[in-house]
């Protein structure tokens, strides 16, 4: 009968277990890196959809005003207006602001033809200390 070995050297040192570690731990580390990175950008485009939301609905509330109503004159940068939250800047910009969304507006008289109202809007808000925006146009007809 043959003698058993029991110094078989069949199977993993211990050596090898603690590289396969370390190999697996450096993987799950750049999971958890694209994780991150994957919230992240979910969150980002999630803003972006809110402010595109916020803009639009803006857009339609300045459309549905009457076209001569003051707000929609441009000469009329001195006025302040008071309307669900709306006033102006100092520099005569109209804003309305929603949670961390600020809406801008700007009127351009006769353009781009006569007895029409080009609206540009701009929706702007911060991310991590840099600030993004989301802009819409509009021409209001006589």
């Amino acid at each position: 009968m043959a003698k058993k070995n029991y110094f078989d050297e069949a199977g993993f040192t211990l050596i090898e277990v603690l590289i396969a570690l370390v190999i697996f731990a450096v993987g799950i580390l750049g999971v958890a890196l694209m994780q991150m990175t994957a919230i992240r950008g979910n969150s980002t485009a999630n803003q972006v959809s809110e402010a595109t939301v916020f803009a639009t609905d803006q857009l339609e509330r300045l459309l549905s005003w009457k076209y001569d109503d003051d707000k929609l004159n441009p000469a009329n940068n001195s006025i302040d207006y008071v309307w669900d939250g709306e006033n102006r800047t100092a520099d005569g910009k109209r804003v309305h602001e929603s949670g961390h969304y600020t809406a801008y507006w700007e009127v351009e008289a006769d353009s781009p033809a006569v007895n029409s109202k080009t609206i540009d809007l701009r929706v702007v808000w911060e991310v991590r200390g840099q600030q993004k925006q989301v802009r819409l146009s509009a021409i209001k007809p006589r």
